[in-house]
């Protein structure tokens, strides 16, 4: 969680301080495909995250049987 906020942070600072400069169509539309970037590889990892703790908790289960 605390990787996405600091996506999500660098993400919105960059979008934020583009706006000093002239606005052309074409950068904006390159930040907001940057951003749609970054959110997918967020999703990603969040969707890795879970599959690592699935198999954790697997491993762990299986242990557990093992034990008794």
């Amino acid at each position: 969680m605390k990787k996405f906020f600091a996506i999500a942070f660098i993400a919105a600072s960059l979008v934020a301080c583009g706006g000093a400069e002239e606005k052309k169509t074409e950068g904006a539309d390159t930040a907001a495909a940057k951003v749609d970037t970054l959110a997918a590889q967020v999703d990603t990892l969040t969707a890795k995250v879970d599959t690592m703790t699935a198999k954790i908790d697997t491993v762990a289960a299986k242990m557990d049987t093992l034990k008794k």
